[in-house]
């Protein structure tokens, strides 16, 4: 268990790394080469979560702009991806230590809080 848990933070820093780069580093990355770049490209890739591109017409879907905002593009994805992985990462672990049920709980909340504090932050800091 320790080591598939070890695995699941592995998996989280290279989808860290792919973020970093997709943000940083796009024009001389691989991610260039691919050819949907409205999907990977940061620069224009955020506005896939809003019709039309716009932000003043809202989200493109439910949730788009929220909850399902690891669909509309590629940063996000890695991003979707990294934060279940570490999760994922902690469950295992805690597995070690405890039983199914109270891994599970636990997983669930601190995934709970960590939600609840970035949404608390973003909306605070973004005005």
């Amino acid at each position: 268990m320790v080591v598939i848990g070890l695995l699941f933070f592995i998996l989280a820093s290279i989808c860290e790394a792919i973020m970093d780069i997709l943000q940083f580093h796009y024009i001389t990355s691989p991610f260039k080469k691919f050819k949907n770049n409205v999907f990977w490209d940061p620069e224009v890739s955020w506005r896939n979560k809003y019709k039309d591109g716009d932000p003043n017409k809202g989200p493109r879907f439910i949730g788009s702009d929220t909850i399902f905002v690891g669909l509309t593009d590629a940063w996000h994805l890695f991003k979707m991806f990294r934060t279940l992985f570490i999760f994922l990462g902690v469950l295992f672990l805690l597995l070690q230590f405890s039983t199914f049920w109270i891994s599970i709980i636990v997983t669930a909340l601190l995934r709970i809080f960590f939600g609840v504090g970035f949404t608390i932050f973003y909306e605070g800091l973004k005005k």
